[in-house]
């Protein structure tokens, strides 16, 4: 009966190859967890803001991230995101337009899309 024995020297280029993409991964994990723990820290103007105005707990939540969510109010998507670029006037709707790709609509003086 013939034996073979292993050395391990074929697994060596295979490993070289597949590194750079395990390390990258991992890197690139940890780097959006440190992002996400930035963003997580509510400025204290939005504390503020929040303090005073009567918002749902949701919208408070959204303000502090600077999100905007639907039911928020035209002050506070003008406090998140500031004076929009241009106004747009749609039967029962309003559109705010901020830049190229973003645009908040409302129906009723609250958001109902973004």
């Amino acid at each position: 009966m013939r034996r073979y024995h292993y050395s391990g020297k074929s697994l060596a280029p295979i490993l070289l190859l597949v590194s750079p993409f395990l390390l990258t991964g991992c890197v690139a994990a940890g780097a959006g967890a440190v992002a996400a723990d930035a963003v997580v820290s509510p400025s204290e103007e939005a504390i503020q803001y929040v303090r005073t105005h009567d918002l749902k707990p949701y919208i408070g939540r959204a303000v502090e991230r600077g999100d905007i969510v639907r039911g928020m109010s035209k002050e506070d998507v003008q406090f998140v995101k500031g004076d929009p670029r241009s106004i747009r006037e749609r039967e029962e709707r309003t559109v705010w337009v901020y830049g190229t790709t973003t645009r908040v609509y409302f129906k009723n003086g609250e958001v109902v899309n973004h």
